[in-house]
């Protein structure tokens, strides 16, 4: 059921992402591919990068092409939220999640066929509260959660260079852990981890400092 889900409102999308001519917010950001830069005036850069990574650096251009990451994006957001659902509960809280994120107009439409920011921001918040369900309930004495919580860091600060509010992921973080589990301000992989975000979104301070 799950495969079928993501198989055929993937081809919804692909469907409404070739006919649908491109909006104004989405030829706005394709010139973040066609100047590259650290950061732009109101968001950060990695709606362009990815752009350029999908489109071969400009390559290949096509409408159906610039909203590609958006539809791909979506399929694989689909499946991690089944199992983030399955493995706060089951499987069947799992596939309720799949059809509620399928159903969704910004997760399944919006950001899952057009191209803006709002497009890596969820593939990275999403795989970063995958990941924040295992890591912090454990008093952070576990060698592979402290790994984890380095690619916590590494996620966060992806989502942060994809749209700023994914900031709001570290305030989350430290009201559970200050509410529900002080163990992990003695780990060092929290501190390491907070390091590793703020490295990359260290370009969109650089661009703010240069312009």
């Amino acid at each position: 059921p799950l495969l079928r889900l993501i198989l055929i409102s993937s081809m919804i999308r692909v469907l409404i992402a070739a006919l649908v001519e491109l909006g104004n917010d989405e030829v706005y950001y394709f010139t973040y591919a066609l100047f590259p830069a650290l950061s732009h005036f109101d968001h950060p850069s990695m709606v362009g990068w990815v752009i350029q990574l999908f489109s071969l650096n400009q390559f290949l251009q096509s409408q159906f092409l610039l909203r590609l990451p958006s539809i791909i994006f979506a399929a694989v957001n689909t499946y991690f939220i089944f199992h983030l659902g399955h493995k706060i509960k089951n499987e069947q809280t799992g596939f309720y999640a799949a059809i509620l994120y399928t159903a969704s107009i910004y997760t399944s439409l919006i950001a899952g066929v057009f191209i803006i920011p709002d497009t890596p921001q969820l593939f990275f918040w999403i795989g970063a509260i995958y990941i924040m369900v295992d890591v912090l309930p454990d008093k952070g004495t576990s060698a592979l959660h402290q790994k984890r919580f380095l690619l916590l860091g590494l996620l966060i600060g992806l989502g942060m260079i994809s749209k700023y509010t994914s900031i709001f992921l570290w305030g989350g973080i430290f009201i559970y852990l200050i509410i529900y589990n002080r163990h992990w301000f003695k780990s060092w992989s929290l501190y390491v981890s907070g390091f590793i975000s703020l490295l990359i979104f260290s370009p969109v301070l650089i661009w703010n400092q240069m312009y």
